[in-house]
Formats: structure tokens, sequence, C-alpha cells
């Protein structure tokens, strides 16, 4: 019998940086190190995996026949972040200026296994009222589950810097606008190049009087269709 690795350990399958595979009734596992690619019977589907949660988020929406449908979402595999979170980080960005002294901050949040449980940490330098970035000299940046900054009252949504300070990474994103009066959030969830809106819900559960504007602008774009 001649000994080989697969005697011990059976064939071996290097795992690709990016996949791409055909969906059955079972998903199944993850083996991308990066991301993967699932044609399903609902559409195109892009999934990865982390620690924290794992993501199956729509490249393309529409039937394809012969293949079963696949669940799309973010799924946690830690405890869902409570509302507390959420209005502590509203109530520090607050606290830190008044809509005339406005001056973008960046908060991380993370998981600390020696906790253990959620915690946040404002990591905002070179801050100003349009712009901020995150020090991602914190010891804790590496590992952030998700990234959430201020933006001046009335801007509500990503900018085109934002969009090339958080490409590259896999983890949420959110910007929150309007501390200073009804405060407003909004999520998308970055999986290297490319972004995808989620609700609010997906990230956690929000404190009252929190609005979330992924959430209005799917019910305008009901009403509208």
């Amino acid at each position: 019998m001649k000994i080989t690795h697969d005697t011990f350990y059976g064939p071996y399958r290097p795992m690709k940086l990016i996949d791409h595979r055909i969906g059955n009734r079972e998903a199944g596992e993850i083996n991308a190190v990066l991301f993967e690619y699932l044609m399903a019977g609902n559409g195109v589907i892009i999934r990865a995996e982390r620690n924290e949660f794992a993501a199956s988020l729509p490249v393309y929406c529409g039937p394809i026949s012969g293949l079963p449908k696949t669940k799309m979402g973010v799924f946690w595999k830690k405890p869902r972040i409570g509302p507390w979170l959420w209005q502590d980080i509203i109530d520090d960005a607050r606290s830190t200026g008044t809509p005339g002294g406005f001056r973008e901050e960046v908060y991380i949040i993370y998981w600390d296994p020696a906790w253990p449980g959620w915690r946040w940490r404002a990591i905002g330098r070179e801050r100003s009222r349009s712009s901020t970035i995150a020090d991602d000299t914190v010891p804790e940046y590496r590992d952030a589950c998700i990234e959430l900054h201020t933006h001046p009252p009335g801007a509500l949504h990503f900018s085109r810097a934002d969009d090339l300070d958080e490409a590259g990474k896999f983890r949420i994103f959110g910007i929150l606008a309007d501390v200073h009066d009804i405060p407003k959030v909004r999520f998308r969830c970055g999986i290297y190049d490319n972004f995808f809106p989620i609700p609010a819900a997906w990230a956690g559960d929000l404190p009252r009087g929190l609005i979330d504007l992924t959430e209005i602008d799917l019910v305008f774009s009901e009403l509208l269709s």
C-alpha cells in the first residue's frame, strides 16, 4: 500500500480566496477565504463570514429556474447588540459638540471575549465638520465588527469619501446623522469592495426614537412602484 497525504487526511482541497458555487437544498459552510458567489433559485448571492456574523446578500435578485432558494441576511453568531449601546453612542456624539460646532466622530463596536460582550469606542482623528478618519492604530480597530461615523445635520447618505475609506473591509458600516435633533441612522454591509444597504434591525436592536433611513427608503420605493 502506498502511503500518501490522503491516507490520513483525505483528498487535499486548498481553500480558494473567492469561490463560485451552484446552490443545493443546503447552502452549507462558506469555504472561501474571502467570499463566495452562490447561484440560487432567488438570485446570485455573495456569502462571507467572520467570527461575529455571516452575511448572505444579493448581487442579483430574480428567479433562476431549477435551483432552490436560499436565505439572505446578516446572521449573528453572537448575542444581538442591545439598544443601550446605540444610545450610549448617541449620547456621546451629542456631548462632544453642538449643532453649530459639530465635528464628525468615528465609533467602532467590537466583541470583547474577556467581558464577554459588546463594547464601543470613539476613535476619530483629524475631526472636522465634514470629515474624520478612523485611528487604525487603536488595537480594537482590527477586530471591529461595526464601524459607525457621525454626519453633519442633513447629510443622510454615505459619501464618495466614505466609499473609499470603507473599501476592502468585511464589516457593517453606518452613518449617524442629526444627533442634536431627531437622530437617524443608515447601515450597509461591506464585503470588501461590495456594499449592500441593510435594515438597521440586521445590525441590532435600536433604541426608541432612532430612525432607520433604509427602512424609510424602502417605504418610499414601495409607494412609488
